[in-house]
Order: C-alpha cells, then structure tokens, then sequence
C-alpha cells in the first residue's frame, strides 16, 4: 500500500511552504515557451506566470517511465504548451463569456475546420495566439517517433478537454441540472490527463497492446485525482467568481449544504460568498474530498500491479507530488 492522505496532507501542510512556493516561482521556462508566455502577458486577464512554471516543473511526475530520457524534455514542453492551449480556451469561455471566439478556437486542434480569426465579435489577436501556440505544439510533436499513429487520439482527448470547458459553462447556465456523476464524467477531462498519456505514447518505444487498455484505466483514475487536487486549490477562488462547476460545490449541493437558491444569492451578492466560502470551510469538504482520492489511489495501484509489460510504479508514485503541488498551487493556480 502506497499513500496515506491524510499523512501526505497533513505532511504538505506542515511544511514550509514559502520556500517550495518560491521555488517554483524560479523555475525557468524553456525559452521557446517563456518567448510565448511573454505575448500572453500583454493580454488583458492573463494569468500569473505562476501556473506555467509549476505545470513545467510538475510534468515529470505524471510522465510514464517508458518515454526514453533523450525525449522527456520535448514531452515536457508539449504537455505546458497543451496546458497554456487549453487554458486560453477554458479563459474565452469563463471568465470572458465569449462564446464566439471559443467557438472558432474549439476548431484549432481538427485540422479539417480551418479557425476564422477575422469573425465578426471574435477577439482576434487571442484567437491568433491561441493558434501560434498550438502550431508550436504541433511542431514539436512533429518529431515525436510515433506522433503520425497517435495524433488522432491525442486529438480526441484535447476535444474531451473542450468539452469540459463547455460542459461547465452550461452548468453556469443551468446550475440545476448539476450532479456529481455527470461532473466527473465530462468536465474530469479539464486536467487533460489523458491527453498528456498521448503525449507519452508519441514519444515511446512500441508498446504491447495487450496492456493499453489497462493503461487507460490507469489514466482514468488519476485524472480524478488530480481534479480533485485541482477543485481543493480553486473552489474557495471559483465562488468568489461565482464558477459553480467544482466538485466541492456539487458536493456541496448534495449533501444538503447549499441550495440552488444559495447559488443565486452567491451571484447577487458578494458579502455572501464569503459567508458560504466559511461555512463549506466549517464543513470540512476538502476532507471529504481527500477521501475519494484515496480510494482513486488504491484503484490506480492496483491496475498498475496488472500491467504485464509496463512499469508504471513512478507515475503512481508522481500523483502523489501532484496533489502536494495542488496544496502548495492554493490561490495561485
């Protein structure tokens, strides 16, 4: 048995966390991606650098141990360039209620939909941006050994991201239609796990097929880990901005804690958010949360034991340091 939560949680918490913190606030970017980022920074909105370094730095410890050493610098740069891609789009959508310039971004990653940045209401520059910095993904993977045979898969699972995307943005429509079975079926993908194993994939040596199914599997249980790590660091920040697409919120909903006409007072008035961020707090739902993802981690050891032909002890092992980075990421990602 590996990870205790509560141990890893109250490790995390106990630790100095300034100095890991700031750590992260040094990492460099490869000077590809920092030459990107620093275009995204004139940008209205843009988000801090904070979070593009901590995925850069984080991508090792959800990166399959067959990716040779001589490729895990491009899978890193790959996996960012997904992250900032999607992020864009998660940023049309959500805090800008664009619906058109999403619309014509959601195109980019099918190249049979050609991308009108000249649309009416559209904010061009992003859209062209947001171009440029798949295109740069795109010319990396180019590369990869095995990026013609997984390149449609890889863009099925950035649609599956998409969709998330969109999937919360409904939600925001029609709070009462919100459930938790539904949350984790579609808007899971927003953390693009299964995406990132693409990116593996392109890069490894040929793989028995008799264990890829095992690996998706894999893949599943980790990408609800790593969004329950990403709604213990956003939920307090996303009621404030009255997003009510988290799993804590949901939780929140079911268990009798709030009421869709909570939601409503959450949108009208502002003294109130704090007012529920306090009382979700009292509730202990983070701990709540911490729970499923235990049982998500033993889940994902077992399958891993399974794989007849792949070691995927690390990356089981990496959604630990995934939900430390979440802890320490609280407020800044």
């Amino acid at each position: 048995m590996g990870a205790d939560v509560t141990e890893l949680v109250e490790a995390v918490t106990s630790s100095d966390e300034p100095a890991e913190v700031e750590s992260i606030s040094g990492h460099e970017l490869p000077p590809e991606v920092q030459a990107l980022i620093d275009e995204y920074d004139t940008f209205e909105g843009s988000r801090d650098s904070f979070l593009w370094k901590w995925v850069h730095r984080l991508t090792p410890h959800f990166t399959f141990s067959f990716v040779p050493d001589e490729h895990v610098t491009d899978v890193r740069t790959v996996k960012t360039l997904a992250t900032i891609f999607i992020t864009i789009l998660d940023d049309f959508l959500e805090k800008d209620r664009d619906r058109e310039t999403f619309d014509e971004a959601a195109k980019i990653p099918h190249s049979a939909y050609e991308m009108d940045a000249d649309r009416e209401e559209v904010q061009t520059e992003q859209l062209e941006f947001a171009q440029l910095v798949w295109d740069e993904l795109q010319s990396v993977l180019d590369d990869a050994p095995r990026s013609e045979f997984y390149l449609p898969l890889f863009r099925f699972d950035t649609q599956q991201a998409v969709n998330a995307i969109e999937y919360s943005y409904f939600l925001g429509q029609y709070p009462e239609l919100a459930n938790y079975q539904e949350l984790t079926v579609h808007e899971s993908h927003n953390v693009m796990m299964f995406a990132y194993a693409d990116i593996d994939l392109m890069y490894a040596p040929a793989l028995p097929t008799d264990d890829l199914a095992q690996l998706r599997r894999m893949v599943w249980e980790a990408q609800m880990m790593a969004r329950i790590g990403n709604w213990v660091a956003t939920w307090e920040r996303e009621i404030h901005e009255t997003d009510f697409s988290s799993g804590p919120v949901i939780y929140a909903l079911e268990e009798g804690l709030l009421t869709y006409e909570d939601l409503q007072r959450l949108r009208d008035n502002p003294e109130y958010q704090a007012e529920v961020v306090e009382r979700l707090r009292d509730a202990d739902v983070d701990a709540a949360f911490f729970e499923r993802w235990q049982s998500h981690y033993e889940e994902l050891e077992r399958l891993a034991e399974d794989l007849s032909s792949i070691d995927a002890s690390s990356y089981v092992e990496g959604m630990e340091t995934v939900l430390r980075y979440f802890i320490w990421g609280k407020g800044k990602v």
